[in-house]
């Protein structure tokens, strides 16, 4: 599977530096009839998006909304360019209810498929929660001419308890006049996490998170959505190197010399090409 990613040629260089793309929060995306649900315990806030396009010929409308007007660049990857790893750890601690009872919290993954590390997964302000399966991550966007409607059939909510089936397909869905993009796209999804970097002291963090836990138990509340905007979320550096970067028709001698400069530093092997697409 091949999967494109337009975006502003000043964007690549920030990209190849950190090794990481960027996933926007779902409140933030073009489409406003997006993810438009109510439920009592979900949040649009709490999900997290990452966008490609699945079809190999160039768009003009992709390379205009998204690349700056053919002066960007556009990205492809045979495969998603995240690295898969098996989570397995617990986390977890006892505490006494107001009414006396002990009881336990916190997490326990038990080889759960997910496409960031144990560091990635608790990052500042934010936890990420792996999907069920992989399969989960990455899809292709499902077009209707009534989202509101269509995602009613994932979501299934109380005040008690909010059930979803389907994974991430219910982050997959938009309206039908945005179809000609092809959109493939990645989804994460998170929760509120302490205000702390998980590298300068895990076993802190770590402690912090579990208190966060145990206030959300005692007042009765599921985990809040994170405040968080966006997510950087590191990519395989074996894809890295592999990919290539096709640079815009109207791309500036400025912006083509620091695109170059910053993929013979930071990714030597990738493959780069011309657009096909000669535009004003």
């Amino acid at each position: 599977m091949e999967i494109h990613h337009y975006t502003k040629a000043s964007t690549l260089p920030l990209i190849l530096q950190s090794g990481k793309l960027r996933f926007t929060r779902a409140d933030h995306l073009d489409d406003l009839a997006e993810l438009t649900f109510e439920a009592f315990h979900l949040s649009r806030k709490g999900y997290f998006i990452n966008s490609w396009v699945t079809s190999a010929v160039e768009k003009s409308g992709q390379w205009y909304r998204y690349a700056d007007q053919h002066r960007g660049v556009r990205l492809s990857f045979n495969g998603s360019p995240f690295p898969l790893t098996k989570l397995r750890f617990q986390l977890s601690r006892q505490y006494t209810t107001e009414n006396g009872v002990l009881k336990n919290l916190g997490l326990r993954l038990n080889r759960v498929p997910a496409p960031f590390s144990r560091g990635t997964m608790f990052g500042k302000g934010f936890v990420l929660t792996p999907w069920a399966d992989e399969e989960s991550f990455g899809g292709d966007v499902i077009y209707v001419e009534d989202p509101a409607a269509y995602i009613k059939q994932f979501v299934c909510s109380t005040p008690e308890m909010t059930e979803i089936t389907g994974g991430s397909k219910l982050a997959r869905i938009k309206a039908s006049h945005w179809e000609d993009q092809s959109e493939f796209r990645f989804t994460l999804m998170a929760i509120q996490g302490p205000d702390l970097f998980y590298r300068d002291n895990p076993d802190q963090y770590e402690n912090e998170l579990l208190n966060m836990m145990e206030r959300w138990h005692s007042l009765g509340i599921v985990a809040p959505a994170p405040e968080v905007h966006f997510i950087d979320l590191p990519i395989d550096t074996f894809m890295l190197d592999r990919m290539t970067v096709t640079l815009g028709s109207s791309i500036s001698d400025e912006d083509r010399q620091a695109v170059l400069f910053s993929i013979r530093r930071y990714a030597p092997n990738a493959i780069v090409s011309e657009s096909a697409i000669q535009a004003r």
